[in-house]
């Protein structure tokens, strides 16, 4: 169906429209989103509250009419941030979800944004497909879990893999840990991405690490092959399960079986009473997706909330 744009206008959120626009938002994105549809009632009302502050948020109409919504946030980095962009199912395949993306564009640029930034569900191909179209790639930031019971860790013959406790976060540190994060973002969207992650994210894992380093339920390790490192691991507990995102040098190819390793290593190092029943690796995706050997193991993927960042550079 060809559209006339001179029939759309975007009209921002006023506050008696608010709790419309959040009711808009719960049913069009979060009822589709796993991940957040399943949080509670506190966290939803920080992120809404979080969304008001520091969002634009509009509605889109078709011919007078509430066609779908928009949020945008250009106050934070050189980064615009699409919180979410929804089309009613009536006003679909009327192109009006590209003239959303557009009009965020166009917002981009008006605020001296050098990159246009969104996250999106890896099973949600329409739209991945649609911001493709829109030259939007991916940046490489998504993981998804891989686990394992605590009984089905089985102990190797010989392992040389080793653990390393991270006590104090240092310059040396830091910059390994940098490096290692950068290379994978280059594998997957090159120099735009290591752009973008260096000048938006990297900071924020650095005080993350830097902030949880010391609690009791943190625990951060550098992962040694033969006394070489070739990467790190930053666990933290929830619940009865142990949770480790992964983040292991570009050139270091992984397996189910150095899973295996870091398995090993962890109930090793986990005391008796800190009752875990299972295992979390959190790998990067496009790392798993190579894993040919993970249906022989005991190991189990979830990617049903696999999720990843889409940039396109303004």
């Amino acid at each position: 169906m060809i559209v006339d744009y001179n029939q759309i206008e975007m009209k921002g959120v006023n506050l008696f429209q608010w709790r419309s626009f959040k009711k808009n938002f719960l049913t069009l994105l979060l009822s589709n989103d796993p991940d957040t549809a399943n949080f509670s009632l506190l966290k939803r009302f920080f992120m809404f509250l979080y969304i008001k502050i520091s969002a634009e948020n509009y509605f889109c109409y078709h011919n007078g009419k509430r066609a779908g919504l928009l949020s945008l946030r250009t106050k934070k980095g050189n980064e615009a941030f699409i919180f979410g962009v929804a089309v009613l199912p009536e006003f679909r395949k009327r192109d009006l979800g590209k003239y959303m993306m557009d009009f965020s564009e166009e917002r981009a640029k008006e605020t001296k944004k050098k990159f246009i930034v969104l996250a999106v569900l890896k099973s949600n191909e329409p739209a991945i497909n649609l911001y493709k179209k829109l030259d939007y790639k991916f940046v490489g930031l998504g993981m998804t879990p891989i686990a394992i019971s605590l009984d089905k860790i089985t102990k190797s013959k010989s392992n040389s893999i080793e653990l390393e406790t991270i006590l104090v976060y240092t310059d040396e540190f830091k910059n390994l840990f940098s490096d290692t994060v950068l290379s994978h973002i280059k594998t997957v969207s090159q120099n735009d991405g290591v752009e973008y992650v260096r000048e938006n994210r990297i900071d924020d894992y650095h005080k993350n690490i830097a902030k949880n380093i010391s609690k009791a339920k943190y625990r951060f390790f550098q992962v040694l092959d033969n006394d070489e490192q070739i990467g790190f691991l930053f666990c933290r507990s929830k619940g009865t399960m142990k949770s480790c995102s992964v983040y292991l040098q570009s050139e270091t190819i992984l397996t189910s079986e150095l899973l295996s390793y870091l398995a090993e290593k962890l109930e090793d190092l986990i005391e008796n009473n800190e009752n875990f029943e299972k295992l979390e690796f959190r790998v990067y995706m496009h790392q798993a997706d190579k894993l040919v050997d993970l249906h022989d193991s005991d190991f189990v993927r979830d990617s049903a909330l696999d999720k990843d960042l889409m940039l396109k550079r303004i």
